[in-house]
C-alpha cells in the first residue's frame, strides 16, 4: 500500500525541531496576548452584572436615575407594595446594596478598606445563593455577616480571625458565599436586612433605612406573560414615573452598555487586543520570511522544473494555517492556565467561553493568512537563474 504523501509545508516547518518550537511559541504569545485582553474585557463586562445574574425574578424595579449598579439612586419602598396589586405578580422583595455606610477593619490592622454590603429578608428566595441558607439561623442574630470568598486579601484571614470590625461596630464572620469581586468593588458582605439596617444612619424621626429599596426584585406567578407584566407594572407608576420596571436581561445590557459606551477601559482592551493581533501579524511574517530565506534554493528548484507559483504559494499559506492552528492550541492552552491563576487571585471571571475561543481562532487564522500573504512575494520572486547561475 502507498502511504499518503507528508505536505511539504509540514515537513518545511518541523525539518529543525528547535526552530518548529520558537516558531510555534511565537504565534502563541500572541495568541497569549489576545485571549489576556479579551478575557479582561470580558471579565469587566460579566463582573458587574454577577449580583444581576443571581437576582432570583424575572422583573426588577429600580429607581429612574439609576444607570449603573454601582451607583446608589434608591426608591421608596412603597412601590413594591403597589407592584403586588398587579395581576400576575407573586412577590416583590426589597434588595440592599450599598458600599457608602461601609468600612472594613480587622482588629489586629490599621488600615481601613470600603466594603460592599448586600442586604435582603433572608426568608425570602431574593437572590440564588446557595451558600446562604446554611448560615440562615446565624445570619438572624444581630452583627453577623457572610464574605464573599472570592473577595481581595486585603480584608485579612477572616478565617483565622472572625471577629472584625465594620464601620466602628464590632461584627462576627460567621460564614462565606460566592459572588466575585469587579473593577470598581474589591469585596462584598451579605448579611439581614435587619443588620443592613443598623449600619445606616438615620435622622431623627425619619424613616427606617430599609424604606429606601436599592433593587426591587420582582417574582411573577408561573405562566404569566413577562412582557404583559412589565408593561402593567409600568403603567402603575406612570403618575409618580420616579421607578423603572426592566427585565433581568435589559437590567444586565444596561449595565454592559455603560462600561461599553461610557467608560474609556472597553476601549483600552480592545486596543490591547489590536496591538497582539498587530505583533502576532509580524511575529508570523518573520516566521515565514525565515523560513523562505531558509529554503529559496529548494523554492527555485521547484520553479526550474515547472511548479507554478500557485503551488509555491500554497505551501506558503499552508505553512501559515498550520502555526496559526498549533500557536492557537498553545497559546489557548496557556490561557487557560492564567485564567485560572487570575481568577484564584482577583475574584474576577475569567471564563474562557467557546465563543470567545472561537473569536480567539479567526483572529488567529487571520493573523497569520495575512503574514502569508505578504511573505508570498518572496518566493515569486525566487529567481532560478539567481540561485543556480
Amino acid at each position: 500500500m502507498i502511504p499518503r504523501r507528508v505536505p511539504l509545508a509540514w515537513l518545511n516547518l518541523i525539518h529543525d525541531r528547535r526552530r518548529f518550537i520558537v516558531y510555534v511559541a511565537g504565534v502563541a504569545f500572541a495568541v497569549v496576548l489576545m485571549c489576556m485582553e479579551l478575557g479582561f474585557y470580558n471579565a469587566l463586562l460579566d463582573s458587574t452584572t454577577s449580583l444581576i445574574d443571581r437576582i432570583d425574578g424575572e422583573l426588577v424595579i429600580l429607581s429612574r436615575a439609576k444607570v449603573s449598579l454601582a451607583l446608589n439612586e434608591p426608591f421608596s419602598r412603597r412601590r413594591l407594595y403597589q407592584a403586588l396589586e398587579v395581576p400576575g405578580v407573586a412577590a416583590a422583595h426589597a434588595l440592599y446594596v450599598d458600599s457608602r455606610y461601609f468600612v472594613w477593619q480587622n482588629r489586629h490592622e490599621r488600615s481601613l478598606r470600603p466594603i460592599r454590603a448586600v442586604a435582603y429578608d433572608l426568608r425570602q428566595p431574593v437572590l440564588d445563593l446557595p451558600d446562604v441558607a446554611r448560615f440562615a439561623d446565624q445570619l438572624a442574630q444581630p452583627w453577623t455577616v457572610l464574605i464573599d470568598r472570592k473577595s481581595k486579601n486585603v480584608y485579612g484571614d477572616y478565617k483565622a480571625d472572625p471577629e472584625t470590625e465594620l464601620s466602628r461596630r464590632r461584627v462576627r464572620v460567621v460564614g462565606t458565599f460566592e459572588l466575585g469581586t469587579d473593577f470598581t468593588t474589591e469585596g462584598t458582605l451579605l448579611m439581614s436586612a435587619d443588620n443592613y439596617a443598623r449600619f445606616v444612619p438615620r435622622r431623627p424621626g425619619g424613616p427606617s433605612p430599609l424604606s429606601a429599596v436599592e433593587i426591587g426584585v420582582v417574582q411573577l406567578e408561573p405562566g404569566v406573560d413577562t412582557r404583559q407584566v412589565q408593561q402593567a407594572l409600568a403603567d402603575k407608576f406612570t403618575a409618580s414615573n420616579d421607578v423603572q420596571v426592566l427585565t433581568k436581561e435589559e437590567f444586565r445590557q444596561q449595565e454592559h452598555a455603560l462600561w461599553k459606551n461610557s467608560s474609556p477601559i472597553g476601549y483600552v482592551f480592545w486596543l490591547g487586543t489590536l496591538i497582539g493581533f498587530i505583533v502576532g501579524v509580524v511575529i508570523c511574517y518573520q516566521i515565514l520570511a525565515t523560513d523562505i530565506a531558509d529554503h529559496t534554493a529548494e523554492y527555485a528548484t521547484l520553479k526550474a522544473i515547472g511548479y507554478p507559483d500557485r503551488y509555491l504559494t500554497g505551501v506558503v499559506l499552508q505553512e501559515a494555517l498550520l502555526l496559526a492552528l498549533l500557536g492557537f492550541a498553545a497559546g489557548l492552552a496557556g490561557s487557560k492556565l492564567l485564567y485560572l491563576w487570575l481568577e484564584a487571585h482577583t475574584g474576577l471571571p475569567m471564563r474562557l467561553t467557546l465563543d470567545r475561543a472561537g473569536l480567539i481562532l479567526v483572529l488567529t487564522l487571520t493573523m497569520c493568512t495575512m503574514s502569508g500573504l505578504i511573505a508570498i512575494r518572496k518566493v515569486q520572486t525566487a529567481d532560478p537563474a539567481e540561485v543556480f547561475g
